[in-house]
């Protein structure tokens, strides 16, 4: 099985330790198969064999133990004592018993597990399902999707196989007789369609057989109307298995209703989001604040919400093809959008605060993951049923976040939106804002026009009363000034931000003051002060936890 070697190793390995072992995982993720794979290789350990007991087709939970005789010849004649007669066959007999897709009857095939590992001690049981059996003694093995490249990766013919989706992907089309070749030209765009399909093997099957009709670009572009696409499985597999429609419906019907509510709601964000997130866009009525939190735990048992521990907070969402389907389920759209866009204002808001006295690491962590969110609330602001107003919003309290990312152009991008959107309806501050983000941040100052503009923001916080923003902009006007021909009209504007700055305690802006005067000094052959200046920067920093100046 491509790419699946270490789960097939865990899996031989709970089960030297483990009698009853459960993968659970997304749907389509290839559960089934690797359950299938691993009773292969563990026939010699069990005399009385390995056994397969599909439980996909059963609409009735109380066939559960009926289906399991059946499988392995038991002679069941009364459903009421059907299990008891299940124990008696399997009490003295050494196998393994696979039981796949438990989901839809989880109650029923748990009651019949718990009974099979008190009763039978000499049997094992490997069980799939999308959410866990909850019974003691249970090990727990999660099926990831397989790994496919990240957008920020350069991708090559040589070096996209490193990654089990494009593998499988390739093995499939090759094996289609179209001509198919990855190459270094297509790389990239088979590593986008690996990942857009989240690395989901059933996804990646049921996406190649569309290149005997289409080129692989076309192919990329068809993804947003993957559901019309991906269709057309293998005639053997089940209904639900033959389209990614109805892999994830089968999922979702199995939800409460106020499950259903909240995976309706969580398509709004990309990227996923944290739990204070959630619970402000996302609650409700059907979803009220405290039951958020335990309605997403048991999203994430039932695997159609992936968590993300790796970063500073827990990061809650939904991988890309089920965000397609939960799109569809969304009602009142336009205010779940408003609201995501609104909460992310306010986010970004106190995120600029927070910058400048938290160590920029531990802030690029806690706001970095928000980036999609940003974007997608940036294009439905200004889009034809969005609201300017909030993108204004948006543009003016997210500078930091795309500087310290690095995407200056793209902010440049969204500040002239934004610019061009502002009227006399525009609050002052947000006004002071894009005016400073386009003159003095974005651009260098080097026309003067821009300068003037630095100069206008300057003068629209002053009449605001924040002398914090006014200093800000002071300091990066006089920075650009600190020329031959303009040098003491540069240290003077500094020298009135740091009066404006200074107030205001330890803070990152501070800090670049201090260094500004020191560079000022030092061009003005002042070695002493420049000296003195730099290490007070220097202080600041270190006092903010930065380490550097």
């Amino acid at each position: 099985m491509i790419g699946r070697e270490a789960d097939l190793a865990e899996i031989k390995a709970q089960l030297s330790s483990h009698r009853l072992v459960t993968l659970t995982g997304s749907g389509g993720v290839g559960k089934t198969r690797l359950s299938i794979e691993a009773g292969r290789g563990l026939l010699e350990r069990y005399p009385d064999g390995v056994w397969l007991a599909e439980l996909a087709p059963l609409n009735d939970a109380q066939l559960v133990t009926s289906i399991i005789g059946e499988v392995l010849g038991a002679n069941l004649n009364a459903t009421a004592g059907a299990l008891d007669a299940l124990v008696s066959t399997l009490r003295t007999r050494q196998l393994l018993l696979i039981i796949d897709n438990c989901e839809h009857v989880i109650a029923e095939a748990a009651r019949v597990v718990e009974a099979l590992m008190r009763m039978c001690p000499r049997v094992s049981i490997l069980a799939s399902s999308r959410e866990r059996l909850a019974i003691a003694g249970e090990s727990i093995i999660r099926v990831p999707s397989l790994p496919a490249p990240q957008p920020s990766e350069a991708v090559t013919a040589a070096r996209a196989p490193d990654y089990a989706a494009v593998r499988l992907f390739v093995e499939r089309a090759t094996a289609l007789g179209c001509g198919f070749a990855l190459t270094d030209a297509n790389a990239a765009t088979v590593a986008s369609i690996c990942r857009r399909l989240d690395g989901i093997p059933l996804a990646i099957e049921l996406a190649v057989p569309r290149l005997k009709v289409l080129p692989v670009e076309q192919l990329a572009d068809g993804l947003d109307a993957r559901f019309q696409l991906l269709t057309g499985g293998s005639r053997t597999a089940l209904p639900r298995q033959q389209t990614l429609h109805a892999l994830i419906d089968w999922s979702y019907g199995l939800l409460s209703e106020a499950e259903k509510t909240l995976v309706a709601r969580l398509s709004v964000f990309l990227g996923g989001a944290t739990l204070a997130s959630i619970i402000a866009v996302a609650a409700g009525e059907e979803a009220p604040p405290g039951a958020i939190g335990d309605l997403l735990l048991s999203l994430v048992e039932k695997s159609l919400v992936q968590a993300d521990l790796g970063g500073s907070e827990c990061r809650y969402g939904l991988l890309e093809s089920t965000r397609y389907y939960a799109v569809e389920k969304l009602a009142d759209a336009a205010r779940l959008r408003r609201r995501h866009a609104e909460h992310f204002a306010a986010r970004l808001a106190q995120a600029t605060a927070e910058w400048e006295t938290m160590p920029t690491r531990q802030w690029v962590a806690r706001y970095e993951p928000d980036i999609d969110n940003l974007r997608g609330a940036l294009e439905w602001a200004f889009g034809p049923d969005g609201d300017g107003a909030v993108g204004l919003e948006l543009v003016a309290h997210s500078h930091v976040l795309w500087a310290e990312l690095g995407l200056i152009l793209e902010h440049r991008r969204w500040v002239t939106t934004a610019l061009e959107k502002a009227g006399k309806a525009t609050p002052p501050d947000v006004a002071a804002r894009l005016l400073s983000w386009q003159a003095g941040d974005v651009r260098e100052l080097d026309d003067p026009a821009d300068y003037e503009e630095a100069m206008r923001a300057a003068n629209l916080y002053r009449n605001l009363g924040d002398g914090f923003h006014e200093g800000r902009v002071l300091l990066r006007a006089g920075t650009t000034r600190l020329l031959p021909d303009s040098a003491d009209q540069g240290e003077d504007l500094l020298h009135k931000a740091h009066a404006l700055l200074r107030p205001f305690g330890t803070t990152k802006t501070l800090a670049r003051c201090l260094s500004a005067l020191a560079s000022a000094r030092l061009f003005a052959g002042d070695l002493a002060r420049a000296r003195s200046l730099h290490r007070e920067a220097l202080d600041v920093y270190r006092d903010l936890g930065e380490g550097f100046g």
